[in-house]
């Protein structure tokens, strides 16, 4: 009975199940449909992401940003995303931002030994390099895509502890493994430049530039080497070539300041007039995006240079005042403000400061005799010349050499008590406007102590 009523119930023609050729039809229809709508839903992020790659290894950062910002219009944003943001915060020195994203980027499915990798060249690259020196060896022996940026982090590391014959081993074999990389050529002219190798820096620079035109932080030092050699015209070209870069301010700066050598004060007071007005926040910004971040207040020195020239010696006052709070030990505006003193008739302030600034200057004669004595016998640590030399820079002259020099002095004893305390006092006072330099600060801090309780490897012990 049940076979029967089931062979007179009636059929339903359309049903799939009842019609296999329509079925299969359907079936490669719609599957396909919606394999190619999933692909569509991906693919703006799949293109975002290698575009991103690829700003990231050319170093066109202000390409990578709108990147990211289209990708957070888009709402299109993947773990890879996250990761390649996280690279891109870690290259603009933007340390804070980057462990919040790289979690971010390991929760939405980024493989954890991708992050771990991406951790250590952050430790790397902030100063950390001998707690993870191991790992760095291990990692440029299985680069996995990533040699450039491991051989970037490493440099930079090895200069924070001013590692510096580690740095060079390392660029040779950047050079080498990564011919089209301009930034190994821009890492290695500023070694040379705080060596004092002023044309063997331009040199590395030029190749960095041939290789990369709008490699705008080895265009920026370029321009300020040549215009410390009085080449100021040829450093125009540089520094107005830069000036195309987005965030122009340090360029401009850099302008403003040979066209005062220039004796066109007019188009100098313009140009700092408008950097005066920026936002200091973005103006900072500026000058980390050509990897020398602002110190002192450079834009005001100028404006009191600027207005000096032009006769507003009461306003120059103002600026050269402002200057001069903020770093007593500024050579040159000392200098600058006694000229303004003396064109206001302020004759006995005017001597007092030009006494002061020869003094400093004879002061400063002795870094030629101590970087000779070193020369002469480099197989000797020289640790307490280092940490002198380092002293003098950073107290008169260019404290970025300053800060050369004694890590120089620690490389050769990391126990050098003196060189630690410089260094300490020197990033607690950047801290106070830049909280980035409070770590470093802690850091030397803590060495300096340690160091009172551990035998040095200098023989003179702690003097500097």
């Amino acid at each position: 009975m049940f076979v029967t009523l089931m062979a007179e119930k009636p059929q339903n023609s359309d049903s799939p199940t009842r019609n296999p050729g329509r079925f299969r039809k359907f079936l490669l229809v719609f599957v396909p449909t919606l394999l190619i709508a999933g692909w569509m839903l991906q693919l703006p992020a799949y293109v975002v992401n290698v575009l991103l790659s690829r700003s990231l290894t050319a170093r066109n950062y202000e390409t990578a940003e709108d990147l990211v910002g289209l990708a957070e219009k888009l709402c299109c944003s993947t773990g890879e995303t996250l990761f390649l943001q996280a690279r891109l915060k870690r290259k603009l020195l933007v340390v804070s931002a980057v462990p919040p994203l790289l979690e971010a980027a390991r929760e939405a499915g980024v493989p954890v030994e991708k992050i771990r990798r991406e951790f250590i060249l952050l430790e790397a690259q902030t100063g950390q390099l001998r707690s993870v020196a191991g790992e760095m060896a291990r990692m440029l022996q299985q680069p996995n895509g990533d040699g450039a940026e491991i051989c970037e982090a490493y440099v930079n590391g090895a200069l924070m502890d001013g590692a510096t014959d580690v740095a060079l081993s390392v660029l040779s074999v950047w050079k080498s493994e990564f011919p089209r990389d301009p930034q190994p050529h821009y890492a290695h002219a500023r070694i040379l430049e705080y060596q004092q190798q002023a044309d063997a820096a331009a040199d590395e620079l030029q190749q960095a530039l041939r290789k990369s035109p709008q490699h705008w932080p080895s265009r920026y030092l370029l321009g300020r080497i040549l215009r410390g050699q009085n080449r100021i015209d040829e450093a125009v070209q540089q520094f107005e070539a830069a000036v195309e870069m987005r965030n122009n301010s340090a360029p401009l700066f850099q302008l403003a300041g040979c066209r005062r050598s220039q004796s066109r004060p007019e188009e100098a007071l313009r140009i700092l007039t408008e950097l005066a007005g920026r936002d200091p926040k973005f103006v900072r910004e500026g000058f980390d995006r050509v990897g020398e971040p602002e110190r002192g207040k450079p834009i005001q020195y100028e404006l009191g240079s600027v207005c000096s020239m032009l006769g507003r010696h009461e306003e120059a006052l103002r600026w050269l005042n402002e200057v001069l709070a903020e770093d007593p030990n500024h050579l040159d505006g000392r200098y600058a403000r006694a000229v303004v003193l003396r064109q206001l008739g302020r004759q006995q302030e005017a001597d007092a400061e030009f006494a002061a600034v020869r003094d400093a200057r004879e002061t400063l004669t002795e870094i030629d005799r101590l970087v000779d004595g070193i020369g002469k016998s480099p197989d000797e640590p020289h640790v307490a010349e280092r940490c002198r030399v380092g002293e003098l820079f950073l107290k008169y002259e260019n404290a970025r050499h300053g800060e050369f020099w004694l890590r120089d002095a620690l490389n050769h004893d990391p126990n050098y008590g003196p060189a630690h305390k410089l260094l300490a006092d020197y990033y607690a006072e950047l801290a106070e406007r830049d909280p980035r330099y409070a770590m470093l600060a802690d850091r030397h801090r803590q060495a300096a102590k340690t160091s009172a309780l551990l035998p040095s490897d200098t023989a003179d012990g702690n003097k500097p």
